[in-house]
């Protein structure tokens, strides 16, 4: 194992962790209405779920970089299927194209609804203008704004953090009550904070797996692997208190935004402002990343990749007529199911890794 200093500047603990928090949140997550359907909603048991989805979070994250760094495969197809069947690696690859699909569909719904919550406008509206822009945008051109759009998401976390400790000061008292949850929940705490977790990870493991190039060691990268979790379950803690603090926030789709309203009519201004970059830029991400995905596997041009995105938004823009919390309710689920047979895999693959490297230790 190479001690080698990292060439992008990701050697550090804390470097890694925030990369980790940066990759699993989203527009879900900072309008809040993920915590409230996967945790908040079973009462104070919820908290109890959430620490156990960010110790999954931890140690899925922390296999993923060190296999990663001592394994020096940074291909996230390869690295879950490490034997040679290119149908499944294939499939991990498409799998992966659908989940980017269903990022940019949350994105398209949750635009719809925070549009609707601002203006009174019906959703359609927010989701079509949204779709038109981010399609053009996609294949046009976006680098530039996409990182201009990088810089609004640490602002975003701050704020978020700032409007929840608002809350939990000026409030007198917090109130847990059940929140009934549609779509495929089960309602079963522990399931569904294994799920949440599965779901993340998920969200994460394009960004782990080349992001293992760049860490020193295993050690650091299991460091930075609890940074990130930690971040994650606390923010997530934070956000769930603050929304205790007004449960009746809870029942809209931007908890946070009803509760930055509440406080004061500009924290709601500016945490809106805020929330429509963040969703910009995560669906604009996932969009990109689709077209380039395309362009690169298939040698797309422009003029015939143009109708295939439209045709792709329009589709994202009729699931998001269903709804931001009801599309949360059923697609994390779903992803987080699916998605536990590519960690599984992952985790053979360590584990068989390990092992190997062990023997020939041994033998030396």
């Amino acid at each position: 194992m190479s001690d080698r200093p990292s060439p992008c500047g990701f050697a550090s603990p804390l470097c890694i962790g925030i990369a980790y928090l940066g990759c699993c949140i989203g527009a879900g997550y900072l309008s809040g209405q993920e915590l409230v359907q996967f945790f908040l909603s079973k009462g104070p048991v919820g908290f109890l779920a959430l620490a156990i989805a960010t110790v999954c979070i931890f140690v899925a994250g922390a296999v993923i970089l060190s296999l990663a760094v001592d394994s020096g495969e940074h291909r996230m197809d390869r690295i879950v299927v490490f034997f040679d069947c290119k149908p499944l690696r294939l499939l991990v690859a498409a799998f992966e194209i659908v989940f980017l699909f269903m990022v940019y569909t949350l994105c398209v719904a949750a635009f719809g609804s925070l549009i609707s919550q601002l203006t009174g406008l019906w959703q359609i509206c927010g989701s079509v203008a949204f779709c038109a822009l981010s399609t053009l945008l996609a294949l046009f051109g976006v680098r530039g704004l996409l990182r201009f759009f990088s810089y609004v998401m640490p602002v975003l976390v701050c704020v978020t953090a700032l409007i929840a400790l608002l809350a939990l000061v000026t409030s007198k008292s917090l109130s847990f009550p059940k929140i009934a949850v549609g779509g495929l929940m089960t309602g079963i705490w522990v399931l569904d904070a294994v799920t949440y977790a599965v779901f993340t990870l998920f969200c994460a493991l394009p960004v782990l797996v080349p992001l293992g190039a760049n860490v020193r060691n295993a050690k650091t990268a299991c460091h930075g692997a609890l940074v990130g979790a930690l971040l994650i379950g606390g923010l997530a803690a934070m956000i769930m208190l603050a929304i205790a603090t007004a449960p009746e926030v809870a029942c809209v789709a931007m908890p946070m935004l009803a509760l930055g309203d509440q406080l004061h009519v500009v924290a709601g201004g500016v945490y809106a402002a805020l929330l429509v970059c963040g969703i910009f830029s995560a669906g604009l991400s996932s969009q990109a990343a689709i077209s380039e995905y395309l362009l690169q596997r298939y040698g797309a041009e422009k003029r015939v990749l143009l109708p295939v995105m439209i045709g792709i938004s329009a589709v994202a823009c009729c699931l998001g007529l269903l709804g931001f919390e009801e599309l949360i309710g059923v697609l994390y689920p779903v992803f987080g199911y699916v998605g536990i047979l590519p960690l599984i895999l992952l985790f053979v693959h360590a584990f068989l890794f390990y092992r190997r490297r062990k023997g020939v230790k041994n033998k030396d």
